[in-house]
């Protein structure tokens, strides 16, 4: 990021840039489009011969395959499109996209295949060809992303062809908060220059003069104007229609609030909102999730029954007293449950006076030092998952003393229980297990909680039961 001041305005001076945003995105599904055909084409060698009803043998020919490649890419790139896979951000972040695009690429081709049988032309499509093509195809695809990111950063550099040069327009307070936001979140910005909102009130003034030259010298692509507040309709009315005479983008700046919360846009009808906070987990995820829990749950309940009897007979030998041990949890949006464990201890502590469990803890049994170390005395809030008060992987809970004491404590505490706990999570396989005595453990575990809560996937939960493995394998912090 580079700030010009009003100083040096006059001095820095550019050519007005032949080549937008907006026609790289054009030119990288163009470019989509020869790959997935080229990849048809070089697949066609791997044709084989197919086997009609009656008998008979045709080879596939090579025109009628790298056309059915042709209309097939235009069909893969409009779906790229509509999932806004061609946006400037999205084209930055090869990583993040490679998933998404060779999943559609693969569904595009099933399409294709099912179309062909269900006109019953499955002679047109060869085996052969069509692995070749997905292979060949998928991976021109997806190492095209990567060459093109690594292009498109070195354009979008500081004082780069494709560099978005920023000016905003409003109270000093306001205009330097969301620049900085801006510089910081995204590498391709250039903050060229900062205006009061009160000096181009007036189209005669040296400042709107100064910004009208930097409009026409092609140093300004998009001009943010931040509001002051509900007081200032009249100043805000004049300042934009100052600023219709100007061919550039113009564009309100959010509140400083909206900013902080990072949120996103939506429409309620026609009115634009700004969404701060969206429900983690909701429409097919929310099923998904559901039955996560029920088969894996179950089957896992299924598989670990012998271990949990056994389980229960140590602790029944070991010392006197009950076998589970009961404690209330705060769960998904403050619903209180009994949470289900082995008895670990000879106290069964569950009201304002829960004290966490320490490395020397006398209190822990010899046979619950085991179960803690290994994790095995969470093994039934498996019957808490069936029953739907936890998921398998979720925000660990938490003693409703010690959820009392961190909500007041910390900033955020209380998101975590947007979601349902789980038996194991995103903090515990990074290390975050159990006792959290200093604040500063529970925050780091509240920001990997909440990291979870807002990128919950199914491949998340998957990958977090995988490292739970190796965590209660190669145990830490576990007492």
């Amino acid at each position: 990021m580079s700030t010009t001041t009003a100083d040096e305005v006059q001095s820095v001076r550019r050519k007005r840039r032949g080549i937008s945003r907006e026609m790289c995105s054009d030119i990288v599904a163009t470019l989509q489009v020869l790959i997935v055909t080229g990849a048809a084409a070089l697949a066609t060698p791997f044709a084989t011969l197919t086997e009609l009803p009656d008998g008979f043998l045709i080879e596939a020919r090579p025109i009628v395959l790298i056309s059915a490649g042709f209309l097939t890419s235009l069909v893969y790139v409009e779906a790229l499109r509509q999932g806004g896979y061609f946006r400037f951000d999205q084209m930055l972040d090869p990583w993040g996209t490679a998933r998404g695009v060779a999943w559609r690429f693969a569904l595009i081709l099933l399409s294709l295949i099912a179309a062909c049988y269900a006109l019953n032309l499955p002679q047109l499509l060869s085996r052969g060809w069509l692995v070749a093509w997905a292979v060949i195809g998928i991976a021109g695809v997806v190492a095209s992303r990567f060459l093109v990111a690594r292009i498109l950063r070195k354009l979008s550099a500081s004082g780069g062809l494709l560099c978005r040069r920023l000016v905003f327009v409003g109270a000093p307070n306001r205009t330097q908060y969301i620049a900085q936001r801006a510089a910081a979140t995204e590498a391709s910005v250039e903050i060229v220059h900062s205006f009061d909102q009160a000096a181009l009130e007036d189209p005669e003034s040296d400042e709107f003069i100064t910004l009208q030259h930097m409009v026409e010298d092609g140093m300004v692509d998009d001009i943010i104007v931040c509001p002051k507040g509900d007081d200032d309709d009249n100043s805000m009315t004049k300042i934009l229609d100052q600023l219709r005479r100007l061919p550039v983008h113009v564009s309100l700046g959010p509140h400083p609030i909206w900013v902080s919360r990072g949120g996103r846009l939506e429409t309620v009808g026609e009115v634009p909102t700004y969404v701060v906070q969206r429900r983690p987990i909701s429409g097919w995820g929310q099923f998904t999730k559901m039955l996560e829990d029920k088969v894996l749950g179950f089957l896992l309940l299924l598989a670990l029954s012998p271990v949990m009897l056994a389980c229960a007979i140590a602790v029944k030998l070991d010392s006197k007293g009950p076998v589970f041990f009961v404690q209330r949890r705060q769960g998904m949006a403050g619903d209180i449950f009994p949470i289900i464990k082995f008895r670990s201890m000879r106290v069964m502590e569950d009201g304002d006076d829960v004290q966490q469990a320490t490395e020397d803890d006398d209190r822990i049994t010899r046979v619950g030092r085991f179960l803690r170390r290994t994790s095995l005395d969470e093994l039934p809030q498996l019957f808490n998952v069936l029953k739907g008060e936890m998921s398998l992987v979720g925000p660990r809970p938490h003693a409703l003393k010690h959820d009392e004491y961190y909500s007041a404590l910390i900033k955020d505490y209380a998101a975590r229980h947007r979601v349902k706990p789980g038996m194991t999570g995103w903090a515990q396989v990074n290390g975050f297990r159990g006792e959290t005595s200093e604040p500063e453990k529970m925050e780091a575990r509240l920001r990997y909680d909440l990291q979870y809560i807002e990128n919950w996937s199914l491949w998340f939960d998957l990958r977090i039961l995988v490292l739970t493995v190796k965590a209660v394998l190669k145990p830490q912090n576990a007492y």
